[in-house]
């Protein structure tokens, strides 16, 4: 029996993840614990003076649900974070983004940088790397689809993420239509790891290691690709969708547990399910429902030729690190998520890989609408005054170690500006 049922039907999920989040600092992500003793080693520096760094205080709120209205209500100066969230606070009047994550510093080092990945466990891949890669070539097929269709895939991801609802800042109501619509425009789908993704994806490595001390983990693989993905099965997936390879799969009884996360950065998962007889049709590959009426459902079977070849449950979390947590505890196969918290399980010893990307870019800094700065120098500027001043800014945070936070956590330093936990 698995040991992750259906959220529906039970709370073992649910009481997993909390688990999972309260023995962080015990489990194989100590990456959070090295990240959070680089801030208290922070925290123990004496106060800044004209020779000291610059500071900043970092809110982290374990996800993204609270970060606009903890805007709204004037508690925080802005956050750092990914689409929806970004798109939110401008729809909504209470903040704007003064820079995107390929724009942040150093300039032209996170153009195109990975963000959401799919990721599989190592049991599958040695047990059943067939459809590890067949569910691969959906997820490819799907994003080749969302580019080819922007439009129906907003209303795709809207549909799927929020229903019949809109987002609600207070008594304002903002149409989701419209907050997809703006958050589509500032990233990429792209399934394919070229030239551009490797590098940004070394640079990430190298900037992860730098942060977060990692020297037995990110730095000693970092010129090592094989110890992150597994190009085998991204090759069988590409022929697939060429058409130049069929998949030959008998059926089994088997389920392939799959986390991911409520955000648009993963509309290739949404369009997959909701587009699985035109997928069908074309490709002789489809993840169809087992119940066409749920409007988010959670069991699927895999199909490929007509029949069907493994059952998939879907299971949604709020973070990357708790993707990571279930997959270390077996409780997940594989997982659509944020690259740096599969860097760092998977540097410090989580059995996974990395199959290929999904998503690029999307992520961002948001001030409150009435700040002065309109731009990063702008920010940083704002940022020495009031450290200066004793007053330093308080910027929320969705995660340690999100690709968010890394990023961001990297430009800071290139700026010369300290982030340290707020207390």
């Amino acid at each position: 029996m698995s040991c992750c049922r259906r959220v529906s039907k039970d709370f073992k999920v649910n009481r997993l993840i909390s688990m999972a989040i309260a023995m962080r600092t015990l489990s194989i992500l100590s990456l959070l614990v090295l990240t959070v003793a680089s801030a208290a080693t922070a925290l123990d520096e004496p106060a800044p003076t004209d020779q000291g760094p610059a500071r900043i205080e970092l809110v982290y709120c374990k996800g993204q649900s609270l970060l606009p209205m903890l805007l709204a209500t004037n508690q925080i100066d802005g956050y750092v974070a990914w689409q929806p969230c970004l798109a939110i606070a401008e729809e909504g009047g209470i903040g704007k983004v003064v820079a995107y994550s390929q724009d942040f510093p150093p300039m032209g080092t996170w153009k195109n940088h990975p963000c959401c990945v799919l990721v599989a466990s190592g049991p599958l891949l040695r047990e059943d790397p067939e459809r590890v890669s067949c569910l691969a070539a959906l997820i490819m097929i799907s994003t080749n689809w969302v580019n080819d269709n922007p439009q129906e895939a907003v209303e795709i991801s809207r549909e799927w993420l929020m229903g019949d609802r809109n987002y609600s800042l207070g008594s304002t109501s903002l149409p989701s239509q419209q907050v997809f619509l703006r958050s589509f425009s500032t990233f990429r789908f792209s399934s394919q790891p070229n030239q551009e993704w490797v590098r940004s994806c070394h640079s990430l490595i190298s900037s992860m290691t730098d942060l977060l001390n990692t020297t037995e983990g990110l730095q000693a693989r970092r010129l090592n690709l094989s110890s992150f993905y597994d190009l085998h099965a991204y090759g069988r997936a590409e022929e697939a969708v060429n058409k130049t390879r069929r998949f030959i799969l008998s059926p089994r009884e088997r389920r392939i547990r799959m986390g991911y996360l409520m955000i648009d950065h993963q509309a290739p998962l949404f369009v997959a399910i909701r587009r699985w007889k035109q997928f069908q049709e074309g490709y002789g590959i489809a993840l169809r429902p087992q119940n066409e009426e749920m409007k988010r459902p959670e069991l699927f079977d895999l199909l490929v030729g007509g029949v069907k070849v493994a059952e998939v449950e879907l299971v949604a979390t709020a973070t990357g690190q708790s993707i990571m947590v279930l997959m270390e505890q077996d409780c997940l196969d594989m997982g659509l998520v944020g690259i740096t918290p599969a860097l760092g399980a998977i540097s410090l010893g989580c059995d996974a890989k990395i199959i290929m990307p999904m998503q690029n870019e999307g992520s961002g800094l948001v001030l409150a609408a009435d700040s002065p700065a309109r731009d990063w120098p702008g920010f940083i500027e704002l940022a020495k005054a009031r450290s200066g001043q004793g007053r330093p800014l308080k910027i929320a945070d969705p995660d340690l170690g999100t690709i968010a936070d890394v990023l961001f956590q990297s430009a800071l330093r290139e700026s010369g500006i300290v982030g340290v936990r707020a207390g």
